[in-house]
């Protein structure tokens, strides 16, 4: 009787470890500038990227770490980071939620950022 009781905990215990692990792949988003923003009139190229904790308003910047030729973002999971994409020429600038992402990176040749589980 003990023996069965023992076999169902483990037997349990195992699935709540597949949902759970199976959950956090699904909340693990890749986020990642586009390489040009177009106005309508003309596209714009990539120069810059910005990581925060939390909404841009609050103006908590994060400063990377430069490994090799990468700027790189090491990101706590208790972060809610905002990743702001701007680009050359002009004063707009795209705002990505990056929500669940470990860490992202910046190189330089040509400017890509993308922000990975």
């Amino acid at each position: 009787m003990l023996s069965n009781s023992k076999k169902i905990v483990a037997l349990f215990i195992r699935l709540l470890q597949g949902v759970v692990s199976i959950n956090c792949y699904a909340q693990a988003p890749v986020v990642s500038c586009p390489p040009t923003f177009s106005d309508g009139h003309s596209i714009h190229k990539l120069t810059e990227v910005m990581v925060y904790d939390g909404p841009v308003c609050m103006k908590a910047s994060l400063v990377p770490e430069y490994k090799k030729n990468k700027e790189v973002w090491v990101l706590d999971t208790l972060m809610d980071p905002s990743v702001v994409c701007a680009y050359e020429k002009i004063p707009h600038y795209i705002v990505l939620n990056a929500k669940g992402a470990a860490y992202c990176e910046r190189t330089t040749a040509p400017v890509q950022v993308k922000c990975m589980p």
